[in-house]
């Protein structure tokens, strides 16, 4: 009798110790922040004008993070991805140019905490940008295309306001291209001579901090609200770089807004959603 009891405590106490071990499981959630922005535009495009173009964009953003591995947080992976479209004009208003803008990029940061409230967090982005920039008044070259692929260095701040009930999460990232490759076309050299014709000579250039150098800088605050946590920002965005005796310049500066959340993929009937999770947002 008594070596059935013990046999019943020891699968009792086995089935509590795996009970115990799946509810303490943890699992990788991902922080995603989706926003829009109105935009200040100025763009300095020599190939199309020597005259400043300033104007009005809007603009969509998303940023996901994620921890490598649930036992240790402190190696992050990060995308980003932005869209911009917006018109400028001439100072005398006697002509416009239109812009369409994307970036992508993907990466990985290291995080470390001082103390309790603050966060940091640095690492590194390999990005592909895209632009185009359509002015009619120009009818010999009317369009060009900004392309280039930049290996950047990226920062992140996470800084938190306790409050009587909730915790306000203050934020400020930066981004630098740091190293990469760029196409730009010699003064009056037009698409048709460089594409259909093949002539690409001194079209594509290598990129570092002596020929092009920029800063992506993002102040935003989260602040949670009873089903949701919404995120508020400034940004800037500079960007300057010289080829082929040419000067181009482009500024941003955006008010966003937009959310904040965490998400984890599972799927199927059994398949329920966790209980424990590790966010790269806590």
């Amino acid at each position: 009798m008594n070596k059935i009891r013990i046999l019943l405590f020891l699968l009792l106490a086995t089935l509590a110790a795996l009970a115990q071990t799946s509810d303490e499981k943890k699992y990788l959630l991902t922080s995603n922040t989706n926003s829009f922005n109105i935009s200040t535009l100025s763009f300095l495009d020599p190939y199309l004008s020597p005259i400043t173009y300033r104007g009005l964009g809007l603009g969509y953003n998303g940023e996901s993070r994620k921890f490598l591995n649930v036992t240790n947080t402190k190696f992050l992976s990060l995308s980003k991805l932005r869209f911009t479209a917006g018109i400028a004009i001439n100072p005398e208003i006697t002509s416009d140019l239109l812009y369409f803008g994307a970036n992508y990029g993907w990466g990985l940061e290291y995080r470390f905490n001082i103390g309790k409230k603050l966060k940091l967090q640095v690492g590194s982005l390999w990005d592909l940008d895209f632009g185009l920039k359509n002015m009619e008044r120009n009818i010999n070259n009317p369009v060009n295309l900004d392309m280039a692929t930049n290996l950047n260095i990226t920062g992140l701040a996470m800084y938190d306001i306790p409050l009587r009930r909730k915790v306000l999460k203050l934020k400020l990232s930066l981004q630098t291209p740091f190293v990469g490759y760029m196409f730009v076309p010699k003064a009056g050299a037009s698409y048709y001579e460089m594409f259909d014709l093949g002539n690409l000579t001194d079209a594509f250039h290598f990129s570092t901090l002596h020929n092009k150098r920029g800063l992506l800088g993002t102040f935003s605050i989260d602040v949670p609200f009873n089903r949701s946590v919404w995120n508020f920002g400034l940004r800037m965005n500079n960007l300057k770089y010289t080829a082929n005796n040419l000067v181009f310049d482009r500024r941003e500066y955006s008010l966003l807004i937009g959310t904040t959340f965490d998400v984890i993929n599972f799927a199927g009937r059994k398949n329920k959603a966790p209980k424990n999770f590790i966010s790269p947002n806590d």
